[in-house]
């Protein structure tokens, strides 16, 4: 269904159109459609799309125009809005009654039925949460034709599809699925949805190794983060931040956007971003040389997700846990985080899971499991060839540094030399 970019509108820009066109079919000018508390100057500017009007403002011009204010606020006509059964299939799919939702959103799946986008998002939410992406990816990508490939349709569904394409990869899809939401929330005059797919496409760049690309993306929104009054909104803003100053090695930055993120985050009621918020604090700390610190932030961080905590938060969680104990000597207990993350990391984007590997390889080594870490670096580096150019030198480097200790010289010269032609070929493709 669609969602409201402020708080009962689509966009200023499009009810503005709307109003336009309204006043225009009824012959009317802005003095004529002009009423006390409502001057013909007022109305230019919700025409430019340059102010956003109280609901009681949108229902009084809609009834002087004969449209719906539903129509007018949303473009949407009352008359095709989905069921009340769909709206209760979103309340139960949020409260965690899957059972249920699924239930009422396959009810709506005939081709005929003019709910079918919302019933096919519903169930892609649904198959994205039970990690059943490749479904996840058919069914969201069905709905997101049937509204015409209109992102603002449903933000959610579309944040959703990117994430899924992330995991399944390449990144490029995912990369130009937010590029193009992107475009759509500037044309619209939509801010929140503006920062929202900004920092999406910001953390897919990130993923890609994109970095400059990144950064100029997340500074184009700073000044939304800066005027919206969404919480999670500026928060999702500086923990994109923190991943950027991470990804370019600057912990003592990537920790202050942590921070910050975290300030916000911690005057919510929403764990789960809260708990990713104390995670990425982790990584900057155990880059900084503190373990401990990182560990309890990490502990802090499950308590806060509880029961709530799927396969691709354990996978994270296990391997900066299983870091952060390597740096503290504590090898054996590592080799144990470092095993848990290996059983869900399958749910993790594929870029993501290619410096896992890398990752978790040092652990085994630091235990002393070398044949363990040498198949691990290995599955390291192919993933990175194929999805994350940037980041293969390194694992090849750490392949080809064991490979030398264990006396395979041939084999470590082969994997340099692979990283290295992966690594020269991302720079020629982004220059």
């Amino acid at each position: 269904m669609p969602r409201s970019l402020t708080t009962h509108i689509d966009s200023p820009r499009e009810l503005g159109n709307r109003l336009k066109a309204a006043r225009e079919r009824s012959g009317l000018s802005q003095r004529g459609l002009s009423f006390p508390g409502c001057t013909a100057a007022y109305i230019s500017r919700l025409e430019a799309g340059a102010r956003v009007p109280s609901l009681q403002m949108v229902n009084e011009l809609a009834l002087r125009l004969d449209v719906t204010g539903q129509w007018l606020a949303t473009g949407v006509d009352a008359a095709v809005l989905e069921p009340i059964e769909l709206l209760d299939a979103e309340v139960a799919l949020r409260l965690g009654e899957v059972d249920e939702a699924e239930h009422l959103f396959l009810a709506h799946l005939d081709v005929d039925d003019p709910s079918r986008a919302a019933a096919l998002a519903g169930l892609g939410q649904i198959a994205f949460r039970a990690g059943r992406l490749e479904e996840a990816i058919e069914r969201l990508g069905q709905a997101f034709e049937l509204r015409g490939r209109r992102a603002l349709a449903d933000p959610g569904a579309i944040d959703t599809l990117g994430r899924a394409y992330s995991v399944v990869g390449p990144l490029e899809r995912a990369i130009a699925l937010f590029e193009g939401a992107l475009v759509e929330a500037r044309a619209a005059g939509a801010p929140l949805e503006q920062l929202r797919f900004a920092v999406l496409l910001a953390n897919a760049l990130i993923d890609n190794g994109s970095i400059g690309l990144a950064e100029s993306t997340l500074a184009d929104v700073t000044r939304i983060a800066a005027e919206v009054s969404d919480p999670i909104a500026s928060a999702r803003l500086y923990w994109s931040q923190s991943r950027l100053h991470s990804a370019r090695h600057e912990p003592q930055l990537a920790s202050r956007y942590a921070r910050r993120a975290l300030e916000i985050l911690e005057r919510t009621e929403n764990n789960a971003y809260v708990g990713m918020a104390y995670h990425s604090l982790a990584f900057t700390e155990i880059e900084s040389g503190n373990g401990e610190s990182a560990l309890e932030l990490l502990a802090h961080g499950r308590r806060l997700f509880g029961k709530d905590l799927g396969d691709k938060d354990e996978a994270k969680f296990s391997i900066e846990e299983a870091r952060a104990l390597v740096s503290l000597g504590r090898t054996s207990e590592a080799a144990r985080a470092a095993a848990r993350a290996l059983v869900v990391i399958d749910a993790i984007s594929v870029g993501d899971r290619g410096r896992a590997y890398v990752a978790l390889g040092d652990v085994f080594v630091a235990a002393g499991e070398l044949d363990r870490a040498e198949l691990l670096f290995g599955q390291g580096l192919g993933l990175l060839i194929e999805h994350g150019k940037p980041f293969a030198l390194e694992a090849g480097r750490r392949l080809a540094d064991l490979l030398e200790q264990k006396g395979d010289a041939v084999a470590a010269l082969a994997a340099l030399k692979r990283a290295a032609a992966a690594a020269s070929t991302s720079v020629l493709v982004r220059v």
